[in-house]
C-alpha cells in the first residue's frame, strides 16, 4: 500500500524524524505538504462554518484545526482519484518492532473496513473485537479515539468523508469520530506499534478566548447529546449491515 505523510514546509526536523522511524518499514512512503492555514489562502478554508463549528464546540477554530482538516481533506481526494487504499500518516509519531503487524492487519483488511485506525490511545476506548493476531486485534470501534495520527483507508471511505466535509463544522477528527455523518463502520488495530510522538503541536491553543456565552454553550451541549444519540443508532445499524465476518467477538474495553 502507498503511504503518505501529511507534514508542513519548514518542518525538515518532523520529515527527517518520520524517514529514520519508517526505514525499515516495508511502506512505500511520500510526504504530502498539507495546507499551512497561518500562510497559506486556499480554497478549503472557505469550507470553515464558523456558526456551526462554535455551536458543536463551544468556540471558533483555529487555524491549525482548519488547515489539518484541509490536508487530510486533499488526502481523501488522492486516495478516490487514485482508486487505491493508503495509509496516512502525521509527522510526529514513534513506532514498535510489532508496527509492521499493524500493517500487515490493515493490508488484509482495509478493502472490508474502509477505515482501520493505526494508532495506540492510552485511554479506555469501548469497541468490540472482530479478530485476533497474536496480541493485536482488529476491533469494531463503538467509540472512536481522538486523533488522526496514523489510518489506512479505502476510496470508499474517503468518498464518504468528502462528501460530507463540504462543510467544516468539527476539527477533523472530531468530525471522524461522529460517524452518525459519514456513516462510516470505523475499525482499529488494537494495540498497534504506533503512537503519537511529544513534538510541540502546531495547531494552535484551542482554548476558549473572552466571556463565556451561554447560547453558543447551551447549543454545544445540546449539539453534544444529539452526536451521542446519533452516534448509538448508527452503531445499531453498523451491527446489523456489517457481515458476519465483522460481528462481534466480545466486547472489549482495553487500556
Amino acid at each position: 500500500m502507498k503511504a503518505y505523510c501529511i507534514t508542513l514546509k519548514g518542518c525538515e526536523d518532523r520529515q527527517q524524524h518520520i524517514q529514520s522511524t519508517l526505514s525499515k518499514m516495508p511502506l512505500d512512503i511520500e510526504f504530502f505538504f498539507g495546507v499551512d492555514a497561518r500562510v497559506d489562502d486556499h480554497h478549503l478554508l472557505s469550507h470553515y462554518d464558523e456558526k456551526g463549528f462554535s455551536y458543536n464546540l463551544g468556540r471558533p477554530a483555529v487555524l491549525g484545526e482548519l488547515g489539518c482538516y484541509a490536508s487530510h481533506y486533499l488526502i481523501w481526494q488522492k486516495c478516490v482519484e487514485e482508486n487505491e487504499p493508503v495509509i496516512v500518516f502525521e509527522d510526529d509519531f514513534n513506532i514498535d518492532s510489532t508496527f509492521e503487524d499493524s500493517l500487515d492487519i490493515a493490508k488484509q483488511h482495509i478493502d472490508s473496513c474502509g477505515y482501520i485506525r493505526l494508532e495506540n490511545t492510552g485511554r479506555k476506548i469501548l469497541s468490540y473485537k472482530t479478530h485476533t493476531y497474536g496480541k493485536q486485534n482488529l476491533v469494531k470501534f463503538l467509540k472512536v479515539p481522538q486523533c488522526t495520527t496514523a489510518y489506512a483507508i479505502s476510496p470508499l471511505a474517503a468518498k464518504r468523508f468528502l462528501e460530507n466535509s463540504q462543510t467544516f463544522e468539527f476539527p477533523v477528527d472530531v468530525f471522524l469520530r461522529n460517524v452518525w455523518i459519514h456513516k462510516q463502520p470505523m475499525f482499529g488495530v488494537w494495540q498497534s506499534g504506533l503512537w503519537g510522538g511529544n513534538k510541540p503541536s502546531l495547531i494552535g491553543d484551542r482554548k476558549r478566548k473572552g466571556k463565556k456565552n451561554y447560547a453558543i454553550a447551551t447549543m454545544r451541549l445540546l449539539n453534544k447529546a444529539k452526536s451521542m444519540i446519533l452516534n448509538l443508532t448508527q452503531n445499531l445499524v453498523h451491527l446489523r449491515t456489517l457481515g458476519a465476518t465483522y460481528k462481534p467477538k466480545g466486547l472489549f474495553r482495553g487500556m
